[in-house]
């Protein structure tokens, strides 16, 4: 029972559409170098972040009190759908 949802990025600059989402940029390309998510549940803080590392791969990392708590490294589109199944578990307090 899997639909297809439109509100599901594919890609960084698909990401950046949710204001919620800071994409930070290269000046001389407009390259993306970060985006960042900071995460807010009943007190608790997180910090979800994604960086190309090389050509065709994502590293996406989960943060919580500077340490490193979740990490997945992919293609652009499957680190923006990891990004979005960890926010959703961890505000829905399953994270």
């Amino acid at each position: 029972m899997h639909a297809e949802h439109a509100e599901e990025p594919r890609s960084v600059a698909e990401l950046a559409a949710d204001p919620a989402w800071v994409v930070t940029r290269t000046g001389t390309t407009g390259q993306w170098l970060t985006a960042e998510r900071v995460l807010t549940r009943d007190g608790h803080q997180r910090l979800v972040g994604l960086t190309p590392i090389r050509p065709g791969t994502v590293a996406l990392m989960l943060w919580a009190g500077g340490e490193v708590v979740g990490h997945f490294r992919g293609s652009e589109a499957e680190a923006c759908a990891t990004a979005l199944r960890w926010t959703a578990e961890f505000l829905a307090g399953e994270r």
